[in-house]
């Protein structure tokens, strides 16, 4: 028999066509790894799950509003903040209030995890439905101080009034 006279022969044969087997069987591996447009991944790329990115963190935000509040509606003033406080206290995100007053001169300043917090409080039924009592004014906020008071009038045109983060 010939296999027998050229064993080595036959052997390499046969490693061989094991060899081309074995190529089969990862071709077959691979395309069961492929993804939807044909492409290749090696397995252990496919296995290793993607490490979540963090969101950024979100940076706190103060709202600060300046006024002036003549004598006579200062107590009104000062009440209809009492009850803003009171619901600014159920809003998620919020971190704190403060009034500060000098004769007629008062500044307000609210404190929030987030803007969007802050902007989520200034779109809710409560704020929309608190208006501070007529005969104040307010300055225009200066950049970084936040948003003005919806339906105050202004007392100093010098700068463009709009949002101000």
């Amino acid at each position: 028999m010939a296999l027998v006279t050229s064993g080595s022969r036959a052997y390499r044969t046969l490693q061989t066509r094991s060899l081309v087997a074995q190529a089969r069987v990862r071709r077959t591996a691979v395309v069961a790894q492929a993804g939807p447009n044909g492409a290749t991944a090696p397995a252990a790329a496919q296995q290793a799950k993607p490490k979540p990115v963090a969101a950024p963190a979100a940076k706190e935000f103060t709202n600060i509003n300046r006024f002036i509040v003549p004598k006579h509606v200062q107590q009104a003033f000062i009440a209809a903040w009492r009850q803003r406080e009171a619901d600014m206290q159920a809003q998620p995100g919020f971190m704190g209030f403060n009034v500060i007053s000098d004769g007629e001169a008062y500044t307000v300043s609210s404190s929030w995890a987030s803007i969007p917090e802050w902007e989520a409080w200034s779109l809710s039924e409560e704020c929309r439905r608190s208006h501070l009592p007529q005969g104040i004014w307010q300055f225009v906020p200066k950049k970084g101080e936040g948003f003005p008071e919806d339906f105050v009038p202004f007392k100093d045109y010098d700068e463009p009034v709009n949002a101000k983060y």
